[in-house]
């Protein structure tokens, strides 16, 4: 580990297949933080990305540390989405979503090892961890990779193109080291629920041809892919919230609200009401908030058209497929409430939210809540009277 941590983190590769200026870059971020870039870093910034030549992942880089000078700071800007984006999953290749979440993994590990052995080391010098805090991390990370990790025999993407995706994916506003941490895991969720929106969309076109049972297991395979994640959770807990707090409001204007891919998880679950479309959670996400009101359809939608053609037998695979997803999200809740109040306490949200008060109240909401207004009594976790998910 040792080898690959000094490989990733030193940038063994400067002078060969990476540009010299994108290097020099992302070291200085590493160093002292991305805000701490002067003017004339940002000019040359700016110069090079203009350059034709310039390969798409060091384009989106170089778009990223500009995302404040230039006023286009974001959730997605913050997390490197765009540069991760060639890794990403899409709908009928969800599974290099889990190929992805297993570098990111591994990256996380290699830096915390990396900095343990190396105390001298000038990459995000403040609030280091002890050496058994670090080892805690490290083994944490090895136990969510036994869910991630491609098997051998399935192609994946080129070592280069993931070596270089996975280098100038993280860019720390500060120079706190547990900032690290946050931004991978954030990044590991974002994956998650992308790889649950392209399955669920699958789910959505595969319904139009009527196979019930094809449905409900892209359905369960979303709630499984919740599940396989949660030790996200536990692993970012390891972070102190006085750690937490010393770059938390450098990042204000970038929030969770602004996710895409979580928006997308709720649009093929449900349509919202035209209330939660113009609310701050939609309105932040322009490109989502579009498709959903250009008659996209949804499994709610679905099970609303078709479940009096149902089987017995159907019906209850369908409705257990929609009770796992359900539950899998409202435990996924309830721990993102619990790690956020000990972090926030009763601090603001970033994104302009009351922050726990907020989180507070979406703990009630359901992703299927259209289905809980058409039988509330029969399945009490369908309780569609509370209004929208989680964001």
């Amino acid at each position: 580990m040792g080898e690959r941590a000094a490989a990733s983190v030193t940038d063994a590769r400067q002078g060969k297949t990476t540009p010299g200026l994108a290097s020099s870059i992302r070291l200085q971020i590493l160093r002292h933080g991305k805000d701490r870039l002067g003017d004339e870093a940002l000019e040359q910034v700016r110069a090079n990305r203009a350059d034709a030549a310039t390969e798409p992942v060091i384009a989106e880089f170089y778009n990223c540390v500009l995302d404040k000078a230039e006023n286009r700071y974001s959730y997605r800007s913050y997390l490197a989405l765009d540069v991760l984006k060639p890794l990403l999953p899409t709908t009928g290749n969800t599974h290099t979503g889990r190929d992805l979440v297993a570098h990111l993994l591994r990256d996380l590990a290699e830096f915390e090892w990396m900095t343990m052995k190396d105390d001298g080391s000038e990459f995000l010098p403040n609030g280091r961890p002890s050496r058994q805090l670090a080892l805690k991390r490290i083994h944490k990370t090895a136990s969510l990779r036994e869910h991630f990790d491609p098997p051998r025999t399935r192609p994946g993407f080129a070592g280069e193109l993931v070596e270089e995706v996975v280098r100038f994916s993280v860019l720390p506003v500060s120079d706190h080291h547990d900032e690290y941490l946050f931004i991978r895991v954030l990044q590991c969720y974002e994956t998650v629920f992308t790889m649950m929106a392209a399955t669920l969309e699958e789910a959505v076109a595969v319904a139009a041809s009527g196979c019930v049972s094809e449905v409900a297991a892209r359905i369960e395979s979303a709630a499984t892919t919740l599940d396989q994640a949660s030790g996200l959770f536990s692993l970012l807990a390891t972070m102190p919230p006085a750690n937490f707090r010393a770059f938390r409001m450098r990042t204000d204007g970038s929030s969770a609200i602004q996710s895409e891919a979580y928006k997308l998880v709720e649009i093929f679950c449900a349509l919202p009401r035209r209330g939660r479309l113009d609310s701050p959670a939609f309105l932040s996400v322009p490109r989502v908030r579009l498709r959903a009101l250009s008659g996209h359809d949804s499994l709610s939608a679905w099970h609303r058209r078709r479940q009096s053609r149902w089987s017995d037998a159907e019906s209850t695979l369908v409705t257990n497929a929609l009770q796992l997803l359900e539950q899998s999200h409202q435990k996924w809740k309830r721990t993102h409430h619990s790690i956020a109040r000990s972090m926030i306490s009763g601090s603001s949200g970033t994104g302009g939210t009351e922050g726990i008060e907020y989180l507070q109240r979406c703990t009630e909401n359901r992703l299927f809540w259209p289905i809980g207004e058409q039988r509330p009594q029969h399945d009490p976790s369908f309780d569609g009277s509370r209004g929208y998910p989680w964001i």
